[in-house]
């Protein structure tokens, strides 16, 4: 039985070797390392079935590449991007615990790292993982340095800075004329330097499991030029502070900041006050606190508004819940996540009194509810695919999702 052709990417992305998760261990043990190694030689085999097995074989083989920091595998990946670099959209790098045998030194790994970014034309987005001493604490490499691809769009950087903040830094800053996403994640301590070149383009700042300095964001979207700071631009703010900060910052004056919170489209924040935050963004398309709260953040969501999600703790009192879907604040509103604390809520969900009166609310206001259920696997969140990761980062455990409509 043939197979249609349009069929042939699905079935081969859903089949596609997995890396294990960087986001729970910043460094890959070698072990499975070598494992997503193997996966991926068997993978490449699709290409023999045939011409169009082979193209779109490729396009996933080389659509994201994983380089281990000073691992010898980025020699063989080097002469492979002569040939297929035009594929390449993403490059993750990271340390890893390894037999020393295999590590390049690192003038090198330099050059070949070099060599790899010259190949990839099309590369959008590179994310760093781990000791950033390891990779910013030396010398690097132009390309690595500079990040001075005009195709470089996007850059994530997640793990511990120690005494490598102002290099760090300095690499960030030459790529700051071109990124439109920004993703900070675990960062023990925020650096204490500015950037040499404004954040000019910036859309999209992701600060999640982090130590927040609310003056040193400010610095950042700052940078040297105060008539050309990236608030201007900003759309996109997530705020998730480390767990280590027991006490979050008033992020007030980050929000006030020329006017950055009245520009913002996207808002996400964790364990700060939402109300105070709500009162600074009165543009506001998207706002998810799923945070346990006992606050009324109803009367403080903008009209504006057409994705909320929330902490199930907001359903009681019921009828402030009621008031606010059924008024003319929440007319513009599509979708409603609401997060519950336990897995066992899943079925108070489907059966209490309380939360079928939210579905029948939110079904005659037109409104797709979702409960997000930590602890469940499931396909996804319906209208909330792009913050996922955000919510898992949050509730720790892959979600599932029960909508009722």
């Amino acid at each position: 039985m043939d197979i249609p052709p349009e069929l042939v990417p699905s079935i081969l992305q859903h089949i596609s070797p997995t890396p294990p998760s960087l986001l729970s261990r910043p460094a890959f043990i070698d072990r499975s390392w070598h494992q997503y190694r193997r996966d991926l030689r068997a993978f490449v085999q699709f290409a023999l079935v045939c011409r169009t097995w082979c193209i779109f074989t490729r396009e996933i083989m080389f659509h994201t590449l994983i380089v281990p920091w000073l691992n010898e595998s980025i020699l063989r990946l080097c002469s492979i991007l002569r040939q297929f670099g035009s594929y390449s959209r993403i490059m993750v790098i990271f340390t890893i615990d390894t037999d020393d045998s295999m590590l390049l030194n690192r003038d090198d790994f330099r050059a070949a790292l070099d060599s790899c970014f010259s190949l990839m034309p099309r590369m959008a987005k590179v994310e760093i993982y781990g000791a950033m001493d390891k990779i910013f604490g030396h010398s690097l490499p132009n390309k690595v340095g500079r990040f001075d691809m005009l195709s470089l769009r996007s850059l994530k950087l997640a793990g511990s800075v120690g005494n490598s903040s102002k290099l760090l830094l300095h690499a960030l800053g030459h790529a700051a004329p071109f990124l439109e996403t920004l993703e900070i994640m675990d960062f023990e301590a925020w650096p204490d330097h500015s950037l040499p070149t404004p954040l000019g383009n910036l859309r999209s700042l992701i600060l999640h499991c982090t130590y927040l300095s609310v003056p040193g964001v400010i610095n950042l979207l700052r940078g040297p030029d105060e008539d050309a700071n990236s608030g201007q631009t900003l759309r996109k703010l997530v705020i998730i502070p480390s767990r280590f900060q027991s006490i979050p910052p008033d992020i007030t004056p980050l929000l006030t900041f020329d006017s950055t919170g009245e520009r913002l489209r996207f808002l996400m924040i964790h364990r700060f006050d939402p109300c105070r935050a709500l009162e600074r963004c009165p543009a506001l398309e998207t706002f998810i606190y799923a945070s346990p709260t006992s606050s009324n953040i109803f009367p403080f969501l903008p009209r504006t508004l057409r994705r909320l999600a929330i902490s199930a703790m907001l359903l009681s009192p019921l009828d402030r819940f009621v008031a606010y879907i059924s008024s003319e604040n929440a007319r513009n509103l599509s979708h409603l996540a609401v997060t519950l604390k336990h897995d066992t809520d899943l079925a108070l969900a489907t059966t209490s009194e309380r939360f079928a009166r939210v579905a029948e609310v939110c079904r005659d206001a037109g409104v797709l509810l979702t409960w997000v259920v930590p602890g469940m696997l499931g396909l996804g969140l319906e209208g909330w695919n792009d913050v996922i990761e955000l919510f898992k980062t949050v509730q720790s455990l892959p979600m599932a999702r029960l909508k009722l409509t």
